[in-house]
């Protein structure tokens, strides 16, 4: 039986462990004091250093110093030039046009012009990367003039500036002479950004560093003569890495910031915004490996079964609130009406897979991520699931490319992880697309299309019904049993400045400057 003092103890115990193997790995390979060194430490290893295969988000940092998007997106939501002065939307929200600036050069000399993103794009797209589904519906790439480039869809997006900032990747505009070996991509960097991977010290999986791009357009955003980023798997030698001055920023998460936010020590801080959210992706939905999960009853038995108010302050506290939805609140088409959609009853989940032909219960496969966030929280659902006669068979993979490659091969039925919240035309791409990243199985469900394609098409500032009607038929087909609506959460030294994610969703490194 899990009550809140037995989880938190049990937490406590894990983390001591996990942290006495910790301190016996290697320190980082460059230290926090150095003024001019920033040193950032990162749970994720890249699922690729190339951006057309990569991951993004906090997954995707390690892309941050070396590419420069189109645009980026402020803490606010308001963009602000990169690569691209000035941008302009068509009146059908099919269309943006942007012009360049001219004194862009890639960091092996190249000059960025509309040529050079037209290519960069085609390449992603060509690649079929995770994020590639973003432009599922690009059908031109015109060259306006040598400083000028238009994309046009052949569906109304709204947001489609968002599309070219930092965070999804395509933007992430990469040097023609790279594009003609891509192979080179997975070891350097070829981008127009602040700085570019140094191969010479870097060790691939463990720690990557880069140095400045001399052909960069604005020396004044250089603030450091080196960034090092370094893995760490395990939240809790990552912490004790910060304490100890070898970090000047640490990405995190909210279990482990409600860990520490008690103890942080002199000159830390924790920086963070709540816009994601952490539970189970039911992925099975047509019941291919598991035929239990077809059942919609068996999905919201899974939904009942978690008490997602003990979850949440237990493993959170102040960076985490139960919630039985994907959209946060801010976020358009959260509803605070979905909240009441699961609430916790053991009872109701045990009723409804006796309905559903299950009474004894049923073996699940739960799978994860190996990081500190996933392993407890799905140390954490098991325990629940069981109590309904739900037995977790849980199964880790060691970094997200092992996870994608056993994604291709329908290897897991469920999967705990931690994604955010979002513009719904940007979110939908990658939570409900039938070939979104995170739509394993390629489901779809023919109402929940149109109500897409409904809300999709709707003005945005009339867009609030129309897309709590599609979140509304999410949380009704229970694809998902989210637990928490959490925080990004980031450490930083007082040595460093950083802004809040805000609607950015994350910390640009390149935004990251001595204090």
């Amino acid at each position: 039986m899990i009550n809140e003092k037995t989880f938190t103890l049990t937490r406590r115990e894990a983390l001591g462990g996990a942290l006495a193997l910790a301190l016996s790995g290697a320190a980082p390979s460059a230290r926090a004091d150095d003024a001019k060194v920033l040193t950032v430490g990162s749970p994720f290893s890249p699922l690729s250093m190339d951006p057309a295969l990569s991951g993004n988000g906090r997954a995707g940092a390690h892309l941050m110093p070396a590419y420069e998007p189109l645009v980026r997106t402020k803490t606010d939501g308001s963009f602000e030039a990169a690569l691209a002065t000035h941008w302009e939307m068509s009146q059908d929200n099919k269309s943006a046009t942007f012009k360049l600036r001219e004194d862009a050069r890639f960091s092996d000399g190249e000059p960025v012009n509309a040529e050079a993103v037209k290519a960069s794009v085609q390449y992603f797209i060509a690649r079929k990367g995770p994020f590639s589904p973003n432009l599922a519906t690009l059908t031109a790439i015109d060259i306006v003039d040598p400083f000028t480039v238009k994309f046009t869809l052949s569906k109304t997006q709204p947001n489609l500036i968002s599309l070219f900032d930092a965070y999804f990747l395509c933007s992430d505009i990469i040097s023609p002479k790279a594009l003609a070996t891509p192979d080179v991509l997975g070891s350097q960097t070829f981008g127009a950004g602040p700085y570019k991977l140094d191969p010479a010290s870097t060790v691939t999986g463990k720690t990557y560093t880069y140095l400045p791009n001399t052909f960069y357009y604005d020396k004044a955003r250089i603030g450091w003569d080196k960034v090092v980023i370094t893995v760490f798997e395990d939240q809790n030698s990552a912490i004790q890495a910060m304490k100890a001055g070898q970090l000047k920023l640490l990405i995190s998460d909210p279990l482990t910031a409600n860990s520490n936010a008690a103890n942080l020590g002199e000159g830390l801080r924790i920086i963070s915004d709540p816009v994601s959210w952490t539970g189970l992706i039911i992925s099975d939905r047509d019941g291919i490996i598991a035929p239990q999960l077809k059942d919609m009853r068996v999905r919201k038995a899974i939904n009942y079964a978690l008490d997602r108010k003990l979850l949440c302050k237990a493993l959170f506290g102040k960076f985490g609130d139960p919630t039985d939805q994907i959209q946060g609140r801010g976020f358009m088409g959260h509803d605070e009406a979905f909240e009441a959609a699961y609430p916790y009853d053991p009872a109701k989940a045990k009723a409804l897979l006796a309905e559903a032909g299950l009474p004894g219960g049923f073996e699940l496969n739960v799978s994860y991520v190996n990081n500190t966030l996933s392993r407890f929280l799905t140390q954490a659902v098991a325990g629940m699931l069981k109590k309904v006669g739900i037995i977790a068979k849980t199964q880790e993979f060691q970094n997200f490319g092992a996870m994608n490659n056993s994604a291709r091969q329908h290897g897991f039925a469920t999967l705990i992880f931690n994604t955010n919240s979002s513009v719904p035309n940007l979110a939908e791409f990658q939570t409900l697309d039938p070939h979104g990243s995170l739509n394993y199985y390629n489901n779809e469900d023919e109402e929940l299309t149109k109500l897409i394609t409904v809300a999709s098409q709707t003005p945005i500032d009339q867009a609030e019904g129309a897309w709590k009607q599609v979140y509304a038929r999410v949380v009704d087909l229970a694809w998902f049993a989210p637990v928490g609506a959490i925080h990004v959460c980031y450490f930083a030294a007082a040595s460093v400045k950083a802004p809040q994610p805000g609607q950015s969703l994350v910390i640009d490194l390149v935004n990251v400057m001595p204090a």
